[in-house]
Protein backbone atom coordinates (compact mmCIF):
# COMPACT_ATOMS: atom_id res chain seq x y z
CA UNK A 1 0.00 0.00 0.00
CA UNK A 2 2.92 2.30 0.63
CA UNK A 3 4.29 1.96 -2.91
CA UNK A 4 1.16 3.31 -4.69
CA UNK A 5 1.04 6.23 -2.24
CA UNK A 6 4.68 7.08 -2.94
CA UNK A 7 4.02 6.80 -6.67
CA UNK A 8 1.02 9.16 -6.47
CA UNK A 9 3.02 11.68 -4.42
CA UNK A 10 5.90 11.46 -6.89
CA UNK A 11 3.53 12.08 -9.81
CA UNK A 12 1.94 15.02 -8.01
CA UNK A 13 5.40 16.52 -7.32
CA UNK A 14 6.45 16.16 -10.95
CA UNK A 15 3.18 17.78 -12.07
CA UNK A 16 3.66 20.72 -9.70
CA UNK A 17 7.27 21.23 -10.72
CA UNK A 18 6.55 21.02 -14.45
CA UNK A 19 3.59 23.44 -14.40
CA UNK A 20 5.73 26.58 -14.89
CA UNK A 21 7.32 25.05 -18.00
CA UNK A 22 3.96 24.05 -19.41
CA UNK A 23 2.45 27.47 -18.75
CA UNK A 24 5.31 29.45 -20.30
CA UNK A 25 3.92 32.71 -21.55
CA UNK A 26 4.48 34.05 -25.03
CA UNK A 27 7.07 36.82 -25.27
CA UNK A 28 5.66 40.28 -24.73
CA UNK A 29 5.23 42.47 -27.80
CA UNK A 30 7.85 45.24 -28.15
CA UNK A 31 6.70 48.69 -26.99
CA UNK A 32 4.99 50.72 -29.69
CA UNK A 33 7.39 53.64 -29.27
CA UNK A 34 10.46 51.53 -30.17
CA UNK A 35 11.31 51.16 -33.85
CA UNK A 36 11.10 47.74 -35.41
CA UNK A 37 14.37 45.99 -35.96
CA UNK A 38 15.68 44.65 -39.22
CA UNK A 39 16.38 41.03 -40.06
CA UNK A 40 19.53 41.14 -37.92
CA UNK A 41 17.41 41.55 -34.79
CA UNK A 42 17.52 44.09 -32.00
CA UNK A 43 21.30 44.09 -31.70
CA UNK A 44 21.83 44.79 -35.38
CA UNK A 45 24.24 47.64 -35.90
CA UNK A 46 26.49 48.97 -38.56
CA UNK A 47 26.27 51.16 -41.61
CA UNK A 48 23.59 49.09 -43.37
CA UNK A 49 21.24 49.20 -40.41
CA UNK A 50 21.90 52.90 -39.83
CA UNK A 51 21.19 53.70 -43.48
CA UNK A 52 17.92 51.76 -43.34
CA UNK A 53 16.80 53.69 -40.26
CA UNK A 54 17.87 57.02 -41.77
CA UNK A 55 16.04 56.27 -45.02
CA UNK A 56 12.89 55.45 -43.08
CA UNK A 57 13.14 58.55 -40.86
CA UNK A 58 13.79 60.85 -43.82
CA UNK A 59 11.03 59.32 -45.93
CA UNK A 60 13.23 58.69 -48.97
CA UNK A 61 11.68 57.88 -52.31
CA UNK A 62 12.69 54.70 -54.10
CA UNK A 63 14.96 56.73 -56.40
CA UNK A 64 16.62 58.48 -53.44
CA UNK A 65 17.08 55.16 -51.66
CA UNK A 66 18.74 53.67 -54.75
CA UNK A 67 21.13 56.61 -54.96
CA UNK A 68 21.92 56.33 -51.22
CA UNK A 69 22.62 52.64 -51.62
CA UNK A 70 25.00 53.35 -54.51
CA UNK A 71 26.80 56.02 -52.46
CA UNK A 72 27.06 53.54 -49.59
CA UNK A 73 28.66 50.94 -51.85
CA UNK A 74 31.15 53.54 -53.11
CA UNK A 75 31.92 54.51 -49.52
CA UNK A 76 32.55 50.90 -48.48
CA UNK A 77 34.84 50.40 -51.50
CA UNK A 78 36.76 53.58 -50.66
CA UNK A 79 37.14 52.61 -46.99
CA UNK A 80 38.32 49.07 -47.63
CA UNK A 81 41.95 50.06 -48.34
CA UNK A 82 42.02 52.08 -45.12
CA UNK A 83 40.75 49.09 -43.11
CA UNK A 84 43.36 46.89 -44.76
CA UNK A 85 46.29 49.28 -44.25
CA UNK A 86 47.91 47.97 -41.08
CA UNK A 87 50.75 50.50 -41.36
CA UNK A 88 48.39 53.29 -40.25
CA UNK A 89 47.99 54.03 -36.57
CA UNK A 90 44.51 53.75 -35.09
CA UNK A 91 44.22 57.56 -34.93
CA UNK A 92 45.34 58.03 -38.56
CA UNK A 93 42.94 55.33 -39.73
CA UNK A 94 40.07 56.94 -37.80
CA UNK A 95 40.90 60.41 -39.20
CA UNK A 96 41.01 59.15 -42.80
CA UNK A 97 37.74 57.25 -42.41
CA UNK A 98 36.08 60.27 -40.84
CA UNK A 99 37.22 62.49 -43.71
CA UNK A 100 35.93 59.99 -46.28
CA UNK A 101 32.64 59.58 -44.43
CA UNK A 102 32.07 63.33 -44.33
CA UNK A 103 32.56 63.53 -48.10
CA UNK A 104 30.09 60.75 -48.72
CA UNK A 105 27.63 62.33 -46.24
CA UNK A 106 27.69 65.45 -48.43
CA UNK A 107 26.90 63.30 -51.46
CA UNK A 108 23.96 61.76 -49.63
CA UNK A 109 22.78 65.19 -48.51
CA UNK A 110 22.81 66.42 -52.15
CA UNK A 111 20.22 63.75 -53.05
CA UNK A 112 17.72 65.09 -50.49
CA UNK A 113 15.01 67.73 -50.70
CA UNK A 114 15.54 70.91 -48.60
CA UNK A 115 13.21 69.57 -45.87
CA UNK A 116 14.99 66.22 -45.81
CA UNK A 117 18.36 68.02 -45.75
CA UNK A 118 17.32 69.91 -42.62
CA UNK A 119 16.23 66.68 -40.93
CA UNK A 120 19.42 64.93 -42.09
CA UNK A 121 21.53 67.73 -40.57
CA UNK A 122 19.64 67.39 -37.27
CA UNK A 123 20.17 63.62 -37.29
CA UNK A 124 23.90 64.09 -37.96
CA UNK A 125 24.17 66.61 -35.10
CA UNK A 126 22.45 64.20 -32.69
CA UNK A 127 24.78 61.38 -33.72
CA UNK A 128 27.86 63.55 -33.21
CA UNK A 129 26.56 64.66 -29.80
CA UNK A 130 25.93 61.06 -28.72
CA UNK A 131 29.36 60.02 -29.96
CA UNK A 132 31.13 62.76 -27.99
CA UNK A 133 29.44 61.74 -24.73
CA UNK A 134 29.85 57.99 -25.12
CA UNK A 135 32.77 56.68 -23.09
CA UNK A 136 35.14 54.46 -25.01
CA UNK A 137 36.24 51.13 -23.57
CA UNK A 138 39.87 50.15 -23.84
CA UNK A 139 40.39 47.39 -26.40
CA UNK A 140 41.93 44.92 -23.91
CA UNK A 141 38.82 44.73 -21.69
Amino acid sequence: MKTPLKFVLLLAGVAVLSTPMIRAEEPAAPPADRPEHGPGGPGRRGPGAMMERAAKQLGLTADQEAKWKEIGEQERAAMEPIFSDKSLSKEDRRAKMKELHEGFAQQRRAVLTPEQQQKFDEMQAKMRERGEHRPRKPKDE
